[in-house]
């Protein structure tokens, strides 16, 4: 088994209209900078749903929202019809009483209607608290739902199908005159129609005008990772700061009104602030893909896709594997997708070598020019990104330079010197968890930077201009037994480069003393396009396949080969034929790993990968 690695650095790269990178170090004491840009933030209207009105005096009939119907028809709502529903949303919400004291919550996914709600809300003042739907859907108890909606005790539930969330709404004990839906309402539940179309009240837009920047906008869930979700509170000056921050990367603003076609869930902060409120920003238009980056839930991203052709593309390294896969199988397709595209960015995990040389491989073959793929690096406390890179690089793996209006401050990890613990203080940053205040306290350090828990190197330590790389969060690292740090993310990095594209995925696990494995799943797909032989074999099969264990473990004595230190070896690798659970929430909404829930949930799968002597399956080289 061998994959090629194109060549492809002669090819120009495509415009994107970005700056060059800037950033301004600053040492303050020993192992302690701080890095800014040298561009300004400038003064915007602190709140982004300002921005419709804009548009619509521009060109009021103009696409906004897209969807499908029922039937799979595209149906659309020009920014007329948007400002037009968004204020009557906003003068109903304030005639039944909603406030800053008495929120509203929103349980289900994406959907004209849910855009709709949310923008009237913020018009109105209301903060709105975003539920992953996850916690209402995927089986099993409903405690993350009832800890979640009891913080925020909203005044009004929003879901788009009455009847498919009606066990949710039942556990929640929430009644049917405070229930909001589109499908299927039950007896005296509030109809979304209704709303939409009422007359806007007399004295909304003064109201609206009086409202504090400081007052909160939304209430989004951590994704408890590391831990159970907190309420970050997202105040109007966060968000509107958050957006002018991505887009003072570029030059100039776009011609055209840009296209996007989105998944990303809007309870997280990229889909939530970041793409909806560039829609806001831009005058754009967007078409809401009910699509995922999950086996089975794919093909609906590209049917979107070879009907939709978006100026810029988001996915996370999971659906841009899916989607070079759709695009090296097919030019047409390829042509399309690239025909109006100015830029990829990506972010929730690290993007293999591999899959980026694959996906400009297609991309300079298409088009003749490599397309900038950029990295979005944030936090749930930022309202956005606080990190991006934002210039054409083919070095994979760099997360860039603060935007514009953050600040960093490194601090210099002592166990490993080239290494720095990364903190952010700026207009984009909250200020407090929601019912939190002792954790609120803690989130930030003296100077008042939030802890983000995250680990960078430089790119190149004598040119900082170069960037920032991700080293991995410290929650994840653990301590072998003779006291040596494992950096986890660095080295699942390496194992999963080492044996691409064999690995989909992996997590680093330890037995407590000096032994090091990874519990990883086979790329099926990727497995076969490599040895036909392997067609029409499950992951079952693979997990034992003679051929497939004798290739990983000489992958894994080459990864091991040099390496000096237990903390830079694999010495015990298994394969695991179950997917990652999300009711167990070892993936997240946006289809990345929670490695602790992984580990927690599969202690026998981590159990065995130690025991003695070596189960039959489990591939150990012990160097």
């Amino acid at each position: 088994m061998s994959s090629a690695i194109s060549n492809f650095a002669s090819f120009p790269f495509r415009e994107a209209g970005f700056r060059q990178p800037s950033v301004e170090v600053q040492i303050r004491a020993a192992g302690d900078l701080r890095l800014k840009s040298a561009y300004t933030l400038p003064d915007r209207p602190g709140c982004t749903v300002d921005w419709l009105a804009h548009w619509v005096e521009r060109d009021p009939n103009h696409a906004m929202l897209v969807e499908r119907d029922a039937d799979g028809e595209w149906q659309s709502l020009s920014r007329q019809q948007v400002w037009r529903a968004v204020r009557s949303v906003a003068s109903t919400l304030l005639q039944l009483g909603a406030s800053q004291e008495r929120p509203v919550a929103v349980l289900s996914e994406n959907s004209t209607e849910q855009a709709l709600f949310t923008w009237g809300a913020l018009y109105a003042g209301v903060p709105v608290a975003l539920v992953s739907p996850a916690y209402a859907l995927i089986g099993g108890g409903y405690e993350r739902l009832q800890r979640a909606v009891a913080l925020v005790a909203p005044l009004i539930v929003f879901v788009q199908d009455a009847m498919r969330f009606e066990g949710a709404l039942q556990a929640l004990g929430i009644p049917a005159e405070r229930t909001l839906t589109v499908r299927n309402p039950a007896p005296g539940m509030m109809r979304f129609a209704d709303w939409a179309h009422c007359e806007p009240a007399p004295g909304l837009d003064t109201h609206h005008a009086a409202l504090s920047g400081s007052a909160a906008a939304k209430f989004m869930f951590t994704s408890g990772s590391t831990g159970i979700p907190k309420a970050v509170v997202l105040t109007r000056n966060m968000m509107a700061a958050a957006q002018e921050m991505t887009a003072q990367v570029f030059k100039k603003e776009p011609a055209t009104s840009p296209v996007y076609l989105e998944w990303l869930p809007w309870h997280h902060v990229m889909g939530g602030n970041i793409v909806m409120n560039r829609v806001l920003r831009f005058g754009g238009t967007l078409y809401i893909d009910e699509g995922k980056p999950l086996p089975g839930r794919f093909d609906a991203t590209l049917k979107n896709l070879r009907e939709v052709a978006p100026t810029l593309y988001f996915n996370v390294p999971a659906g841009l594997g899916m989607l070079v896969e759709a695009l090296e199988r097919d030019d047409a397709f390829a042509a399309h997708f690239f025909s109006k595209l100015t830029y990829v960015y990506y972010g929730g995990a690290v993007l293999s070598r591999e899959l980026y040389d694959r996906f400009q491989a297609v991309s300079t073959r298409i088009t003749g020019e490599r397309v900038v793929l950029t990295s979005v690096f944030g936090a749930t406390e930022t309202a956005g990104p606080a990190v991006t890179q934002y210039w054409a690089v083919d070095d994979v793996g760099c997360i860039g330079l603060p935007v514009p209006g953050v600040e960093l401050r490194l601090i210099q990890d002592r166990a490993s010197p080239d290494r720095y613990e990364m903190r952010v203080r700026g207009p984009n940053v909250m200020r407090e968890y929601l019912g939190a205040s002792a954790e609120s306290r803690n989130a930030f350090d003296e100077e008042g930077y939030y802890l983000l828990g995250d680990a960078v190197r430089f790119v190149d330590p004598a040119h900082p201009e170069a960037g920032l790389r991700f080293a991995g969060r410290f929650a994840e690292d653990f301590k072998l037994g003779s006291g040596t740090w494992v950096r986890t993310a660095a080295l699942r990095s390496r194992l999963l480069d080492g044996c691409t594209p064999l690995l989909k995925d992996a997590v680093i696990a330890h037995d407590g003393g000096e032994k090091v494995g990874a519990l990883a799943w086979v790329d099926v797909a990727q497995c076969v396009r490599l040895d036909p032989s392997l067609e029409g074999l499950s992951a079952q099969q693979l997990q034992a396949h003679p051929m497939l264990l004798a290739e990983l473990h000489a992958r894994l004595a080459r990864f091991n080969a040099g390496q000096k230190g237990a903390s830079m070896r694999i010495e015990r690798l298994a394969l695991l034929a179950e997917p990652p659970s999300m009711q167990a929430y070892e993936v997240t909404d946006k289809g990345n790993l929670n490695q602790r829930a992984v580990l927690e949930r599969r202690v026998g799968d981590v159990r065995a990968l130690f025991t003695e002597p070596c189960p039959h399956g489990v591939i150990a080289h012990c160097p």
